[in-house]
């Protein structure tokens, strides 16, 4: 496989508002390639934009959710640019709660934007992809928790699995057009995820575990575009959930069963304890 050269390519990334996919959109533009970047919020995307500062990047503002925004996309990336050569689907949303307590439409949302967003940029870019002599990459960000689900993450951890499978299977599809399709398995990555995910479990999550760095994931990210590899599960944490699921997925279902009773009590606690009044601090 050769090693596909970044400068002047041009690339689309999901999610750049943000964390992963913006660090990511950063560090293709420090490699020399022409960016569209795509998320919600304009007016960070027009930020980013700025502090690129080429004219060879664009910004569209894009719910991945939206079928036909994600054509626009990638229909305006086209008639910019001509081509697409790297996708980067990043886009994602979390969520967690009990899989009895959570609302279905809740479900749909993160299956929606987590899984169906991937599969309508990747339904939109292949035919582009197909047309060019050099092929393209696929990138799409999955998680650990694609590959080892967890209580209370149902929805996030449904939708990961999902693209993970769909990744498996278009890279055997298209490897003949010249077309890779790489999976990015991350652990904890510094992320706005942690502070926007829904939290319906009545009990904090844990702030305190060491998260990987995002320009770090990004700087991976541009290095698997330029010598793609069908998968990449980083960092240690993300690395030491796989290797013992594969090694005893058995003893593995038993911690996270046995620590329900726990956790159950924890949440009732939680509900029990008084709200902060003015002579309290939270750290």
């Amino acid at each position: 496989m050769a090693v596909r050269n970044i400068r002047g390519q041009v690339v689309v990334v999901t999610g750049a508002t943000s964390g992963i996919g913006r660090e990511t959109a950063l560090a293709f533009a420090r490699a020399g390639a022409r960016l569209v970047v795509a998320g919600r919020r304009e007016e960070r995307l027009t930020e980013l934009v700025d502090e690129i500062g080429r004219d060879d990047a664009l910004a569209v503002r894009t719910d991945v959710a939206d079928e036909k925004a994600v054509k626009a996309l990638v229909a305006q990336a086209e008639k910019r640019f001509k081509r697409i050569d790297v996708l980067v689907n990043n886009a994602g949303i979390g969520a967690a709660a009990r899989f009895e307590e959570q609302s279905l439409d809740d479900f749909r949302r993160i299956m929606d934007v987590n899984f169906w967003g991937a599969i309508y940029a990747c339904k939109a870019a292949v035919p582009v992809m197909k047309r060019q002599p050099e092929g393209g990459v696929i990138i799409n960000v999955s998680s650990i928790l694609g590959k080892r689900a967890m209580p209370f993450e149902t929805a996030y951890c449904s939708s990961k699995f999902a693209l993970a499978g769909f990744s498996e299977a278009l890279r055997t599809e298209v490897m003949a057009d010249k077309i890779d399709v790489s999976t990015i398995f991350p652990g904890a990555v510094e992320s706005e995820i942690w502070q926007a995910a829904q939290n319906q479990t009545g009990f904090e999550m844990p702030d305190f575990l060491p998260k990987f760095p995002a320009r770090e994931l990004a700087r991976i990210i541009v290095q698997n575009a330029r010598f793609p590899q069908p998968e990449i599960v980083m960092a240690l944490d993300a690395q030491a959930i796989a290797l013992f699921n594969a090694l005893a997925p058995g003893a593995m279902d038993f911690i996270l069963g046995q620590s329900q009773p726990f956790l159950e009590g924890l949440r009732r606690g939680m509900a029990k304890r008084p709200p902060e009044g003015p002579g309290t601090s939270k750290r």
